[in-house]
């Protein structure tokens, strides 16, 4: 299989707070993995790939926000639902902030 991303990505549980496009209350999920590109997401409610979200990513001590797209979405029965969501809007802050994070979880890991 050849590796199609971007960012290096690490196996990370954070607390995450979203809003959707179609949805405007708050509502929670947790990080499965993480990268400077996206993250992938487990929430009690199902999302449907195209849709935008406004995701807050807590990494104590900062949290980490920006805009998303969910690019894969799977829902199965008895499952956890979850989602990758690509990374829009990133600041230049939140950027350096998680590339260093990922960094410090690959050495820990390596």
């Amino acid at each position: 299989m050849i590796e199609r991303r971007r960012h290096p990505r690490v196996k990370v549980s954070q607390q995450a707070l979203y809003f959707s496009d179609i949805y405007s209350r708050p509502m929670a999920a947790t990080t499965v993995d993480l990268s400077v590109g996206g993250t992938r997401i487990e929430t009690q409610y199902s999302l449907i790939v195209g849709e935008r979200l406004e995701i807050f990513i807590a990494i104590r001590p900062h949290v980490i926000k920006c805009r998303g797209q969910v690019v894969h979405a799977l829902d199965l029965p008895g499952k956890t639902p979850k989602a990758g969501v690509r990374f829009e809007g990133l600041s230049k802050r939140d950027r350096l902030y998680l590339e260093k994070y990922v960094s410090r979880v690959m050495k820990q890991e390596g």
